[in-house]
């Protein structure tokens, strides 16, 4: 039976802190060039992918509403853009949800099939995958069920949303395990909607990302998930998980909204159980980039120049 892998070294780190980078997004912006700089705060992307890195990407489209409850096809194609510019080989990983069943058709919906073509990336439907037992020996799993592709990726990058959720308060970096988890282990993990909280942190237990970026441009703040749009206008990048669910909480909790993540952020289910469990830390550094005052123009060209 495959055992968990060892846990991956966060290399975004600043004085033994695990860093959360921020980068303002306003529409109109160029998406990639907001990743990059998320990525550039971090210390750089070469930190953790190297040329010819075979990379797994895990966005989450478990059903066919658009962003932010599935993965944006432009944030997809950006991270694509930027891995293969990075030198790696990028695959595409995720399965649905059974609300939305089946994969095949959350993908169509979502459009998802031309970005891929268009960079030549190819996709693994977790569904047609080999599902490979592995023993976790937590507190409510003894064995769960992964993926065999994503198990045998050299890396892998997450790509997150950020948004209230109904069972499990909210959801972000932490609970995008659920999407590469056997049906059968689903079945489990929402059987008790309460606990559905504690148990997904748990199967962060069979490894850990490379890197995880945040496409908090949108998001609802309902406790649902549905609703209104609120828009934080923020692209976000970690190598660690906790740290990075946290600062999205932090978030969420401005905008005004019936939802259940009231309190402190490190007292939340899904954050408080990883982080018992050693998958992230509650002390870290934020690094955030200057928001957009001026036009590119106003700012590298002389100010008092006639146009």
């Amino acid at each position: 039976m495959p055992k968990p892998l060892p846990r991956t070294q966060n290399v975004f780190t600043r004085d033994g802190k695990p860093i959360v980078a921020k980068a303002p997004h306003l529409n109109g912006d160029y998406l990639p060039d907001s990743v990059g700089t998320a990525l550039d705060l971090l210390g750089g992307l070469s930190k953790a992918i190297r040329p010819g890195d075979r990379v797994m990407v895990k966005p989450n489209f478990n059903c066919s509403y658009a962003f932010p409850l599935s993965t944006d096809r432009a944030f997809l194609a950006a991270a694509i853009e930027i891995l293969q510019d990075a030198g790696a080989h990028v695959t595409v990983g995720e399965m649905c949800g059974r609300a939305d069943w089946p994969t095949e058709k959350v993908i169509r919906n979502l459009k998802i099939m031309p970005v891929l073509e268009r960079y030549g990336v190819p996709f693994v439907n977790f569904e047609h995958d080999e599902w490979l037992p592995m023993e976790i020996n937590s507190r409510y799993w003894q064995t769960i069920h992964v993926p065999r592709s994503i198990y045998e990726a050299e890396k892998r990058v997450y790509l997150a949303n950020m948004r209230c959720h109904s069972s499990a308060r909210y959801t972000a970096s932490l609970k995008l395990c659920v999407g590469f988890t056997s049906p059968e282990d689903r079945d489990y993990l929402h059987c008790d909607r309460p606990l559905t909280e504690l148990k997904a942190p748990e199967i962060n237990l069979a490894w850990q990302p490379d890197l995880v970026l945040l496409d908090g441009r949108r998001s609802t703040v309902n406790w649902d998930g549905r609703g209104e749009y609120v828009f934080p206008n923020v692209i976000m990048a970690s190598g660690d998980m906790v740290a990075l669910d946290v600062e999205a909480v932090k978030i969420l909790q401005g905008y005004p909204g019936k939802n259940k993540i009231g309190g402190p952020a490190e007292e939340l289910g899904q954050i408080k159980v990883a982080a018992a469990l050693g998958l992230g830390s509650l002390d870290y550094t934020v690094i955030e980039a200057a928001p957009h005052l001026r036009t590119q123009q106003e700012s590298i060209h002389d100010p008092d120049a006639v146009w």
